[in-house]
């Protein structure tokens, strides 16, 4: 026996809504918590990556849009063709032409980027910081060389320490 009390319609809506602005919230946050290009770009790419356009959020949106298109022919009413015409457009524009826009400002963005100083990529991750190497070798002192490294790296200098 379930003993969940069941939502209404709209108050599951009404949930699943309030979760979804809590992500985009954080996706928000993260980037403009500086002036960094770099967090920028990396909540853009959780927006829309085009190296993988099916991961991202306006992947899950496109696909929620998707489904309810496939699902909404099952409904008899002669006005179906069009609302599966206007939900199939819905469903382009969202990874289309709204991540067409969005991998055009990630290009322009790309040259403003940090480069790590380990593997050399210019990566949205790359942050300058104490060099991990000589911060755990010499915890007491107050200066240390500034690094720009991304965190795989950062790791890997750390454990070489």
């Amino acid at each position: 026996m379930d003993s969940t009390p069941k939502m209404t319609l709209d108050q599951e809506l009404q949930a699943a809504v309030a979760i979804v602005r809590i992500g985009l919230d954080r996706i928000r946050d993260a980037a403009c918590r500086t002036e960094e290009a770099g967090p920028h770009a990396a909540a853009l790419q959780a927006l829309y990556d085009p190296a993988k356009p099916d991961a991202g959020v306006l992947a899950a949106v496109a696909d929620v849009v998707g489904t309810i298109t496939v699902s909404v022919t099952e409904v008899d009413h002669d006005d179906i063709e069009r609302v599966t015409e206007l939900l199939d457009e819905a469903q382009g524009h969202v990874q289309d032409s709204t991540g067409d826009r969005i991998r055009h400002a990630l290009d322009l963005l790309a040259p403003l980027l940090l480069r790590c100083e380990e593997c050399g990529k210019q990566k949205a991750d790359v942050e300058v910081i104490p060099d991990p190497f000589s911060t755990a070798l010499y915890p007491e002192e107050p200066d240390h060389w500034q690094i720009p490294l991304c965190p795989p790296c950062a790791t890997k200098r750390f454990e070489e320490s």
